[in-house]
């Protein structure tokens, strides 16, 4: 009889990591230093040609937060939300660059409510 309940506890937790899994729709890179020649010396993180001191922390054009450890190894992660759950024959979103964010805009009638009841990244 023990046994069952273990079970039901590993099946419990599997299923959540999965709908976990699922939900965490964030994107990460890391890229280790590059290649030095001889006697070179490890400076920092190179991103999109831009040299980035160790400890640094970045948001980039791209809307990435990157950090550069140091080691030189760099990791840029997204850091936006990506809506779900909204009625698309109402609404649309775009990615606004500036801000970073994705809006919901509505498709005809502005009138309408355009909402988002959850979102992933």
């Amino acid at each position: 009889m023990q046994g069952r309940g273990s079970e039901k506890c590993v099946a419990v937790l599997i299923l959540c990591a999965g709908i976990f899994a699922t939900l965490c729709n964030a994107a990460c890179s890391i890229s280790g230093p590059p290649k030095l020649k001889e006697g070179e010396e490890l400076k920092g993180c190179l991103h999109k040609g831009k040299l980035y001191e160790h400890g640094t922390t970045w948001r980039g054009e791209d809307c990435l937060d990157c950090s550069c450890d140091s080691n030189g190894i760099k990791r840029c992660c997204t850091n936006f939300e990506r809506p779900v759950n909204y009625d698309p024959e109402r609404c649309v979103f775009i990615f606004n660059k500036e801000t970073c964010k994705y809006e919901l805009i509505p498709n005809e009638d502005p009138e309408k409510q355009c909402l988002s009841y959850s979102s992933v990244g």
